[in-house]
């Protein structure tokens, strides 16, 4: 394992516990460390994505008692506010690269997964990219809530 997929456990299970804490100075802290351009730590990004992506799927595959089976398994319906569908297209890059992460994850594509995570990673915006990490600590820590 690579020092940065190393330090990416710890980073993650401790933007976890900030997020639980409702401790916005410290997230905030912690994000614009890996997804500010110039950041030190930005070299953690994907690796930090990819360990959010394995948690969200984990969380999802425990809930609904689900493993990998043959062929695409999992799929997910878009609705907008109103409950009515709309196009993946019509969500934003990174996010639509997460979701899709997910499903490749859940779907038993390790490939597509990181293909997926790469094209966040790339992403010039950097509030693209945080926009994707926030999205999988939102998702992960939905998910973990036994009471949500």
């Amino acid at each position: 394992m690579s020092a940065p997929e190393a330090d990416a456990p710890a980073l993650t299970e401790r933007m976890l516990e900030v997020v639980a804490e409702d401790d916005v100075e410290s997230l905030s802290t912690l994000l614009a460390a890996v997804v500010a351009p110039s950041s030190p730590r930005g070299h953690l990004l994907e690796p930090v994505l990819g360990e959010l992506v394995r948690i969200v799927t984990a969380l999802l595959r425990e809930r609904t008692g689900g493993e990998a089976m043959d062929g695409p398994a999992f799929t997910a319906d878009l609705l907008d506010t109103e409950n009515r569908p709309f196009a993946i297209d019509d969500v934003d890059p990174a996010l639509r690269a997460v979701l899709r992460a997910v499903l490749a994850r859940l779907n038993g594509d390790p490939g597509d997964a990181a293909f997926q995570l790469g094209l966040v990673t790339r992403d010039p915006e950097p509030l693209s990219r945080l926009d994707a990490v926030w999205h999988l600590l939102l998702w992960a820590s939905v998910l973990g809530d036994r009471n949500a």
